[in-house]
């Protein structure tokens, strides 16, 4: 009863898994679009862009996935922990972030959010085959 049970559990986490995984796509796609407006913005109020920003504006989450999350760091940072990017030198980066309208900025947090239910389900998965072999 305990390996039935265990097995549905872990096919309704896996489904859950796999529908969040996929509806992070379209966030993505959005964030890589709205990155691109809010570099603009920055670049128009401070003259610059940090320089993780510049190097890698232009990368998409399916080509290099960490090099993006670099880039977008510059912006979720600011919004979540109220710190500024690791690569700015502007202290104003939190007030400039959290000053732009919700419709740039909420996507971001949604997907922050998302990725942080994957790896929170892809624990309890893997917890749940440790269990299922060992008992």
């Amino acid at each position: 009863m305990k390996e039935l049970t265990l097995t549905y559990i872990a096919i309704a986490l896996s489904l859950v898994f796999f529908i969040l995984c996929i509806s992070m796509i379209p966030f993505k796609i959005i964030n890589d679009r709205k990155v691109k407006k809010i570099c603009e913005l920055y670049e128009k109020k401070f003259n610059y862009l940090p320089l993780d920003v510049r190097i890698f504006k232009n990368s998409t989450w399916y080509t290099l996935p960490y090099h993006n999350g670099l880039k977008k760091q510059f912006i979720i940072r600011p919004l979540l922990k109220g710190k500024k990017s690791h690569f700015s030198k502007n202290e104003s980066d939190v007030e400039f972030m959290k000053g732009l309208p919700s419709k740039l900025t909420r996507s971001f947090i949604i997907e922050v959010y998302m990725g942080r239910a994957v790896v929170v389900l892809s624990i309890l998965m893997l917890s749940l085959m440790w269990i299922d072999k060992n008992i």
